[in-house]
Formats: structure tokens, C-alpha cells, sequence
């Protein structure tokens, strides 16, 4: 392998068990969501592609903090938090999720703490966490 091949498997492997580590929880709880919290992910299936791409993305990135509001990670299912940052404009949300944000209630990590999505990925989620219904 070459070093530059090194260095880049080694901050992958970095970067994602550092965003599993920071989204568990110090201690096992009792879910506590509602059902309408429960279903939220379910009872929506989207149609366009984007969307669905973004679907994935969500999923397998971004589900393990937002689904539960880690580090201060607004929960997917909450509206009212997600008004507020509706309220910015998606150029403002795109640019926190892409290059990070550390605001008053928790930080975003660049790309979600996966440096290896693209921009366009990362888009593609935003979009679909934003029209996810809440």
C-alpha cells in the first residue's frame, strides 16, 4: 500500500469509529418515543431520486445522531427544531453539514464525521431530513 493509501484508510477507520463512539450513549435508556416519533422514518417513502439517494445517506450516516439527538443533534422527528433551522435557508444548512458547525446547543461534525461523502451526498440528505415529515 502506499502511504498516501495509509493515511487515508487509517482516517476513515479514525473518523468513523470516533462518530460511533460520540453518538452512544453513556448508558442504555428505555426508548421513550412516541409512536408517531417511532414511525417517522417508516411512513414516508420518497419518490424522487435525490431524495432516496438522501434517504440512504441518513440512514447509514446521519440516523445515529439524529434519530436520537446526540451531542445536541436535532432529533429528526422534532418539527419545531427543525423550523428554526428551516428559517436560515438550506445554503446555511448545507454549509454547517458540509464544513461543520459548533453552535450553543452542540456541534455538527464535517460531513457528519465521514469525510469521504461528497458534497452532493451530503445535500441529498440534508434535503431528505428536511422533507421528511415531522
Amino acid at each position: 500500500m502506499t502511504p498516501t493509501l495509509v493515511k487515508a484508510t487509517f482516517f476513515l477507520t479514525l473518523s468513523g469509529a470516533l462518530a460511533l463512539v460520540s453518538c452512544q450513549s453513556e448508558k442504555e435508556e428505555t426508548s421513550t418515543k412516541t409512536e408517531e416519533e417511532e414511525e417517522h422514518s417508516t411512513s414516508w417513502t420518497p419518490t424522487d431520486p435525490s431524495l432516496i439517494a438522501g434517504q440512504k445517506v441518513y440512514e447509514t450516516e446521519c440516523s445515529l445522531c439524529h434519530d436520537e439527538g446526540e451531542e445536541g443533534a436535532p432529533r429528526l422527528s422534532k418539527k419545531e427544531t427543525w423550523e428554526k433551522r428551516e428559517a436560515k435557508g438550506l445554503a446555511t444548512l448545507l454549509d454547517h453539514a458540509i464544513n461543520g458547525y459548533d453552535g450553543p446547543n452542540g456541534e455538527m461534525p464535517a460531513r457528519g464525521g465521514t469525510p469521504t461523502l461528497t458534497d452532493e451526498e451530503v445535500t441529498n440528505a440534508v434535503k431528505y431530513m428536511l422533507a421528511i415529515p415531522k
